[in-house]
């Protein structure tokens, strides 16, 4: 797996599919690594070209004692794709992630051709309290804690099956290994980040996917982000799945982004504009 520098840190990343194919961007979300998308990279079809890099902080890609605001994040992503040469794509994110691909496609709109949301955090951040951050600064030292927690991420992920079991076992390793700053870094910039008003620019074609089984992000939420922006008409709801969907359920999920990615994006333009011009 290869690495790459740009103007503001080195990236490790992930990449499937042939050179020539569809560019598609992967941002994966808090105490994760790109590795959280391989299951999902082993069944995309090789016509879509996917790059999924560790963030700031996590994996192999460069740590950096600061720098873990979603406005920072979200430079490092137009950083790393214009060092890839990409000029425009199609951009999935999961989590905490979605507050990333949001602020990337606000701040650089002519690099973003469409926005996939996966259980994301909505437009209007999230506060979280102190005592809730102590506990995420406890994680750090305590990986039985860190590990309970994960958990909760993929509920419906079977660890009774071995390779699952040993999957799972490889992602509390690398959230162990993340960053100190990224452990609450995050956290606290997602409680000052607010781009509900500014979701009305968004007029790209935007699919939001939430899984029903979604403990950490409500459908409340994933609708307030729906009807915040303009280019979103659809939330594809997946029965039995929880926060991520990339590791219970990759099949379904890769069936989702594929279709949305192939997509007629003239005719979804045309009825974005039908349905505003009626509401």
């Amino acid at each position: 797996m290869p690495f790459l520098a740009t103007d503001r840190l080195t990236f490790h990343y992930r990449v499937q599919g042939e050179p020539e194919g569809l560019p598609l961007l992967l941002v994966h979300g808090s105490y994760a690594t790109g590795r959280w998308w391989e299951p999902l990279l082993a069944v995309l079809p090789d016509d879509i070209y996917v790059v999924a890099p560790d963030l700031r902080g996590c994996g192999q890609s460069d740590k950096p004692q600061e720098g873990y605001t979603i406005e920072e994040q979200a430079a490092d992503l137009a950083a790393f794709a214009d060092a890839l040469g990409w000029q425009s794509f199609d951009l999935a994110a999961h989590s905490s992630g979605g507050a990333l691909a949001v602020e990337l496609a606000l701040k650089r709109p002519e690099l973003v051709h469409s926005l996939i949301l996966v259980d994301s955090v909505p437009v209007e951040g999230v506060f979280t309290p102190l005592d809730t951050l102590l506990l995420l600064e406890q994680m750090r030292q305590d990986q039985d804690l860190l590990r309970r927690a994960l958990r909760l991420l993929m509920p419906t992920l079977n660890l009774a099956v071995d390779e699952n079991r040993r999957f799972f076992d490889q992602l509390v390793a690398d959230a162990s290994e993340m960053a100190a700053p990224a452990f609450t870094g995050v956290a606290e910039s997602l409680g000052r980040w607010n781009r509900f008003a500014d979701a009305r620019l968004l007029t790209l074609p935007t699919l939001l996917i939430w899984g029903e089984q979604d403990e950490i992000v409500s459908r409340d939420a994933t609708t307030r982000t729906l009807i915040a922006i303009p280019g979103a008409l659809n939330l594809e709801v997946l029965r039995g799945v929880g926060h991520s969907p990339m590791l219970e359920a990759p099949l379904t999920l890769a069936e989702k982004i594929v279709a949305f990615m192939v997509e007629d994006f003239e005719g979804y333009s045309r009825i974005r504009e039908e349905a505003a011009a009626g509401s």
